[in-house]
């Protein structure tokens, strides 16, 4: 039984190897798909790794192991880099502007100059000869994995099916040996869409912190011991002290030890983002003090003197004495707490918060090149095989190999493509559809409640707070129904690798999202708008007495509202959908897979419990982690950049929210979670072509909202006359060309790759091509002899020294006699 350890006892070695790879299947299948599993065995143990079997009840482990020799083979044919001896590099760690002190540093990870490995010269890098800890856990997971993948079982199946009259697979897709079958690659990715494998994931690292260890604690203390002994190191321990603590910085060399390149850029990424919200949070707290304290001497409370305001924005002066002093308090409260966002200072701000996106998106590319430095992922490129569901239509030669490949031609694929646009653009158009009925609703509820005449807590609740509820939650729910249907849609276009796939995928997710989320805030900030005079006659012509408009004093106000309500209410959905379900998923399958039998439940349950396969495997998946939390804080990125000018605390409010959210998911990452599989990228990927879009149509978005919702028009203008269109779109063009020439003036000062790195990678070549020529390290001979040096220079000093002072204490002496 597997309890307390990752690492089994092998035959046929001395020592214990770990385990890098589990695949789960049920063994209570049919013969077809068991003889796929033969195939596919037999070719891992030809590629040198070794197998082992486990079951469980019905639920059988094929564990997979890959031996060192097997691992160097495979890191020198990708080309990985591995850190050198006495090669060793400044710490450093990608900071903002400004370098805060070492007591919030919680990586302390030693750096070298890396090369790429070579196994003839594998004495020149560091812990080459320690087997256990050469390769990093994310190494070793990464590349087992891109064996598994790399192994072809099509010859063997086809010579099944040449020696065999009978079907292997009972489907008419292989049952023709001239079938496009026949020139598929049939891995790893294709037994588990074939459903052969039903799982495939990396076992996280034993822990002492698992609730099972806790609970055994409590229990028998010997087993517990017995059981602890086993565990060697901690890793996950570790780094979840220095990982979850709230003031400290991410320790990003050891995320990306144990869980690779992939989770670790996104981590940084999003520790960038956190760490520069921090100037646009201060700035946006003083303009909201501002303008809040500019509201109440505007509109100091007056007993004796009350106005009521209705849904539009218009006031009109009643006697005190019709109304609650409890009410009118709250109601002078509300208008000036909603009256604050709109102030002077509000078009310093966005011109602020639009160079602000800029200043992040510099900053990160020189974060990501030092990254990529220290990581060496900038020279790793991964080959990629087809995606098991790839379909061609066309066999042509490939010009690498030489071999006959299928293709899908781009005419089919264009076509494809365009089917998909249309499909994301009437979505896109559902969401406006959904929108506007809210707005009608909102309307009904406006003249339910009589709110024409006075703007009370009830109309503000039902025409103000719940329609922005409702948007929401529609906005939620249309984008989990779009999530399902367009995967399918973009696994229709056939795409030929993975990478091409995910990027398809990413842009349409974020197109629909970007739309879902930002529609109802544009609709607020410039159709609503009475000024603008988009509803001459009501919404869909349906009359004046349609009519969803705010005056322009009040409409920044309704933004404002509007924006608080979708950063608070959005998060809920996202708990829910990574622990809440998850947890409760996790519960109804221990307990499906516990209830085999009534009499064997109890024993099931503490065997199971004990085995860390049966752990691992009943964690729930963390599935394309990167992916949904990318998406989530992109669009958290443009909501802050493009509607806080009106909004100056969503920076505020987007620092807490990612702050307890970066936390949240490490701990679900080591702790609630099975591990990612580990990958190793060169950065975020497509979704910095996408940050640069949104800080360009930040620049866009606030210089119109500026000139057009916010007051800033008629305060520049003291005569209100002069607030014609043609002079507010003035104002859009001077605003753009202040901004886009201080952006440029930016992106020219601060450059993408640091000077540092820029001499780091020159010395780096230098040792790399040395050792491709001499296989040495450079200077290695002369550091020795400077240190030998050094230790005769010590002596002669120290020798000098006692020499001095014998001659002092011979002086002494004399003196004294």
């Amino acid at each position: 039984m597997l309890a307390a350890t990752t690492e089994v006892d092998y035959p046929y070695f001395p020592f214990r190897i770990s385990i890098d790879f589990v695949l789960v299947h049920n063994a209570g299948e049919s013969h077809s798909k068991g003889k796929y599993r033969e195939f596919f065995e037999k070719a891992v143990q030809k590629e040198g790794l070794v197998i082992r079997h486990q079951q469980s009840g019905q639920t059988h482990f094929t564990l997979i192991s890959t031996p060192f020799h097997r691992l160097s083979r495979e890191a020198e044919s990708s080309q990985m880099c591995f850190p050198l001896k006495d090669c060793q590099v400044k710490p450093g760690m990608p900071s903002c502007c400004i370098p805060l002190s070492q007591i919030f540093v919680t990586d302390d990870t030693v750096r070298f100059i890396n090369a790429p490995f070579q196994r003839k010269n594998g004495s020149l890098f560091v812990n080459y000869h320690d087997e256990k800890s050469f390769f990093t856990p994310a190494q070793r997971g990464f590349l087992t994995y891109q064996i598994l993948t790399k192994i072809d079982i099509s010859k063997d199946l086809r010579h099944s099916q040449l020696g065999d009259s009978q079907d292997v697979t009972n489907e008419p897709s292989t049952s023709s040996i001239t079938s496009d079958e026949q020139l598929r690659r049939k891995g790893l990715t294709w037994l588990l869409m074939r459903d052969v494998y039903e799982e495939a994931f990396v076992l996280h690292a034993p822990s002492k912190e698992e609730p099972y260890f806790k609970e055994m604690q409590n229990g028998s203390l010997k087993t517990y011991n017995e059981f602890i002994a086993e565990i060697e190191l901690d890793p996950r321990k570790s780094l979840g002290n220095a990982w979850e603590r709230w003031y400290k910085f991410q320790p990003l060399n050891k995320i990306r030890d144990y869980f690779g390149e992939q989770i670790a850029y996104y981590f940084a990424w999003q520790g960038t983002f956190i760490t520069l919200l921090w100037p646009a949070v201060i700035f946006g707290f003083i303009v909201f003090i501002y303008g809040f304290i500019d509201s109440i001497s505007s509109s100091p409370l007056d007993w004796n003197h009350c106005k009521v305001v209705n849904f539009r924005g218009e006031t009109e002066n009643v006697a005190c004495g019709m109304r609650n002093g409890l009410t009118l308090f709250y109601s002078m409260v509300t208008q000036w707490f909603m009256s604050s966002f709109d102030t002077k200072m509000n078009a310093f701000f966005a011109v602020f918060m639009s160079i602000w996106g800029s200043v992040f998106v510099q900053v990160w590319k020189r974060n990501n090149s030092v990254l990529s430095y220290q990581w060496n992922s900038d020279d790793f490129h991964a080959i990629e095989p087809d995606r098991p569901e790839f379909r061609g239509t066309t066999m042509k030669e490939d010009p690498i190999t030489g071999e006959d490949i299928w293709i899908s031609p781009a005419l089919f694929r264009y076509l494809k493509m365009f089917g998909s646009f249309f499909f994301v653009s009437f979505s896109m158009l559902i969401v406006i559809l959904s929108l506007m009925l809210v707005t009608l609703l909102k309307i009904w509820m406006v003249y339910n409640f009589q709110c024409n005449e006075e703007y009370t807590f009830h109309c503000w609740l039902s025409a103000a707070f719940l329609p922005s509820v409702l948007n929401t939650l529609s906005a939620m729910g249309l984008g989990a129904i779009y999530s399902n249907l367009v995967a399918r849609f973009n696994a229709w276009e056939n795409h030929r690798t993975e990478s091409e796939h995910n990027n398809s995928l990413i842009v349409k997710i974020f197109a629909f999202q970007m739309v879902n989320t930002y529609t109802s805030l544009f609709y607020v900030a410039f159709v609503r708008p009475e000024s603008h005079g988009l509803q001459p006659n009501g919404l869909f012509g349906l009359g004046e007495a349609f009519k969803d408009t705010c005056v322009d004093d009040t409409c920044s106000s309704l933004l404002a509202l509007q924006l608080l309500t979708h950063t608070l209410i959005k998060p809920v959905p996202k708990f829910l959908k990574d622990v809440v379900i998850p947890y409760f998923v996790k519960i109804f399958r221990l307990r499906m897979y516990t209830s085999r039998t009534e009499a064997a439940r109890v024993e099931a349950e503490e065997n199971d419990q004990a085995n860390v396969l049966v752990r691992e495997w009943l964690k729930p998946s963390a599935g394309d982690f990167v992916l949904w939390e990318m998406n989530e804080k992109i669009i958290m990125f443009g909501t802050t950049m493009m509607f806080a000018s009106l909004f100056p605390l969503s920076p505020l409010l987007a620092l807490i929210i990612g702050f307890v959210d970066m936390r949240i998911d490490a701990h679900r990452l080591l702790w609630f979670n099975r591990k990612p599989i580990p990958l190793i990228t060169n950065g975020i990927g497509i979704w910095l072509p996408i940050l640069t879009f949104l800080q360009y149509c930040a620049v866009f978005t606030n210089a119109f909202i500026v000139a057009f919702t916010s007051g800033f028009c008629s305060t520049f203008f003291a005569d209100g006359e002069y607030c014609t269109v043609q002079n507010r779109l003035i104002i859009v063009i001077v605003f753009q060309n202040l901004v886009f020439g201080l952006k440029y003036l930016l992106s020219s000062v601060i450059p993408s790759v640091p000077a540092s790195i820029k001499v780091a990678l020159r010395k780096k070549r230098y040792v790399v091509s040395h050792i491709m020529e001499k296989g040495d390290v450079p200077h290695k001979t002369r550091i020795k002899k400077r240190t030998r040096i050094a230790k005769l220079a010590w002596i002669t000093s120290n020798q000098r020294v006692q020499r001095g002072k014998k001659k002092t204490n011979k002086k002494r002496l004399l003196a004294e006699e």
